[in-house]
């Protein structure tokens, strides 16, 4: 049976929740014959505008035909038209969607009962703490989840005689550092003080507990703090988090649900909601719901061996960045991902993807700047792949199939993130295998960040030995003929002699030419016909010696390194050019400025005795002026 395709789409900010929800689809999926995608960025509010876009270009990488469902954690892509692109993508390919942070009748949900965990929240707080005023953090004014938990707590408070006042609505754009200088004026401000803030995630509510502190005031003696998901890390805080549990693990199981009976043509529910829990606890002034003591202790306990990782973790990303800086090319790039996985691979594991697009190669090479800011071509790069351990690597890939998957076990579960620069769009990047990772969002977002710098920065670094390349070509061409000039034949002359000092020899003569009767062309015809006379005496030169590099070293002169086939073939082919000469000469109907006449002399290096290349100069030039004095006696 063919393995099923599941997208899933979020960001990697809400890790740990996303970890619930992921292990708990893993759980109900267990029995089906499906892989999971996972695509993910690092979108957020208060980044730049060109950034933000970088990011959520991910989203537009898959093409929903390929997939057989797709589950939007809503809750996280919080974004103007992030979701209705999605959707609509899917709704094309007629494909089943579940909804999750966000209900449409047209599609399947499956979410927590924000409404009765957060009205249960508000009740303990007016009746067992007395809370009369609420200050409320809320996320943007489009989520559905925080503005279900807004909505409660209005309810509540007025069933309760109060009034929560738009004054005392602070939207954050889940950005913790706008919730907490919001409290942090509000404060400076105003002469009265809530008795609680709500806050619609746990993040908001650590931070501003965190900088309430800071500025003397206690919770919850002074300001009751209470978050919403129950993270892990809320429960560690001091005071713990009071807080509302979604249970996003049996959300994940309840979407596995909904893809087994679909998959299987069974009739379904549309909406499957989970109860959630209300856990008070230290931030409202109640005993912790759990005991975490012993869990406190022990992370005091594991902080060296934290220390330990995170330093050894810098010291990998720098090692990565090293290893990759070193390279000249793209298949340099390739063999610094190879050389990498030969050493420390314990983050990126067994299975680990590197695209990229091809423009990006191509914006070197042809020097166009111009990258791709929105989508993916058809086609890209596989720069690097490990699948399970067996690596393989430069290959054009087909984009729609998103990752190279050599194992087809089923049950896979791949992340996939994006790499630009700003928002040129570079590539992205596959882990697979590892659902753990995305409990670390911290970790995960800085591997990114760290990746995407290092690339673009190796890029940058390609692009100008590219243009150093060009720059050096343009001072080393001749205007005129598109030959090299004198400064490339006296950089030549240095290499030459560097080999003729060496213990291997080379093998080569050097062919000097004079062109003859340029004067008198220019005195009659003028400069453009002398013009046109030594682009066609260069011409001549070229064809005849195809092999060998030319070099225009003076207004008439010219000369030639002789190698390989062209200094093997020397004579045949400096007759070959003598005979065409007497050719044109005999034409009767051509432009004296196409009947050429060139003087040549060679000279060949000869190790025995031949200390200096200027000694294989001076003898070709020697015969050149023989050459030259033979051709005006024959003319007379």
């Amino acid at each position: 049976m063919k393995n099923k395709k599941i997208a899933v789409f979020s960001t990697g900010w809400s890790g740990e929740i996303l970890h619930q929800y992921l292990n708990g689809l893993r759980e109900g999926l267990k029995d089906q014959s499906a892989d999971v995608y996972l695509f993910l960025s690092h979108a957020v509010y208060g980044i730049s505008e060109a950034m933000l876009r970088g990011e959520l270009n991910i989203y537009k990488l898959p093409d929903m035909r390929e997939f057989d469902a797709a589950l939007l954690f809503a809750n996280s892509l919080d974004f103007p038209n992030v979701i209705d692109n999605i959707t609509n993508r899917c709704i094309e390919a007629n494909i089943p969607i579940i909804y999750t942070g966000r209900d449409d009748e047209r599609f399947y949900f499956a979410g927590s009962d924000n409404t009765v965990g957060t009205r249960e929240l508000g009740r303990h707080l007016i009746e067992k703490h007395n809370v009369k005023k609420i200050w409320f953090m809320a996320g943007t004014p489009e989520n559905m989840d925080s503005n279900m938990r807004l909505n409660a707590i209005r309810e509540v408070m007025a069933e309760n005689n109060l009034e929560l006042k738009d004054e005392d609505i602070c939207y954050t754009n889940w950005s913790p550092y706008l919730g907490f200088m919001f409290v942090r004026e509000q404060l400076s401000k105003r002469k009265e003080r809530p008795d609680a803030i709500v806050c619609a995630n746990d993040t908001l509510a650590m931070v501003i507990c965190n900088d309430l502190e800071k500025n003397g005031y206690r919770v919850p003696e002074d300001i009751i703090v209470t978050g919403f998901d129950n993270e892990m890390m809320a429960q560690l805080y001091d005071p713990s988090i009071c807080s509302v549990d979604q249970r996003f693990d049996n959300i994940g199981r309840s979407c596995a649900d909904i893809l087994a009976d679909v998959f299987a043509g069974k009739e379904t529910a549309r909406v499957r909601k989970t109860n959630c829990e209300f856990v008070p606890s230290e931030s409202c002034g109640c005993k912790q719901a759990k005991n975490f003591e012993a869990i406190r202790r022990k992370i005091g306990k594991d902080k060296f061996d934290e220390k330990i990782n995170n330093s050894n973790f810098d010291i990998k990303l720098t090692t990565m960045e090293r290893i990759i800086l070193q390279g000249n090319d793209i298949v340099s790039l390739s063999d610094a991902f190879v050389n990498l996985n030969n050493n420390d691979v314990q983050y990126e594991g067994n299975t680990f993807q590197i695209f990229i697009d091809p423009l990006v190669e191509r914006s070197i090479t042809e020097n166009q700047r111009e990258l791709r800011k929105e989508g993916y071509p058809e086609v890209m790069s596989m720069i690097y792949s490990k699948d399970r351990g067996v690596v393989r690597t430069l290959a054009d890939f087909d984009t729609k199939d998103v990752v190279e998957q050599f194992h087809n076990s089923g049950n896979r579960f791949y992340i996939i993130m994006p790499l630009h620069d700003d928002d040129y769009e570079i590539g992205y990047c596959v882990m697979g295998d590892d659902y753990q990772k995305i409990s670390d969002a911290q970790m995960l977002r800085k591997y990114m960040e760290r990746l995407n710098i290092i690339l673009n920065r190796y890029f940058q670094k390609l692009r100008l030995n590219a243009l150093n390349q060009r720059l050096l070509q343009m001072t080393e061409t001749d205007a005129m003929t598109h030959v090299k000039n004198r400064t490339a034949f006296e950089t030549r002359l240095g290499e030459l002699q560097a080999k003729m000092c060496s213990e291997i020899k080379p093998q080569y003569a050097i062919a000097l030419f004079d062109i003859n009767n340029l004067k008198t062309i220019n005195d009659s015809l003028g400069h453009e016909a002398g013009d046109e006379y030594i682009i066609n005496s260069c011409r001549m030169i070229c064809k005849t010696f195809k092999k060998s590099a030319v070099y225009r070293i003076g207004g008439d002169e010219f000369v030639a390194v002789l190698e390989r086939d062209d200094y093997k073939r020397r004579d045949a082919l400096l007759e070959e050019m003598r005979e065409e000469m007497k050719l044109l000469e005999e034409e009767k109907d051509i432009p004296v400025f196409e009947k050429i006449s060139i003087a040549s002399g060679v000279a060949v290096y000869d190790s025995e005795k031949d200390f200096n290349v200027q000694e294989v100069f001076n003898r070709a030039d020697s015969a050149m002026y023989e050459n030259k004095a033979a051709m005006k006696a024959a003319a007379k």
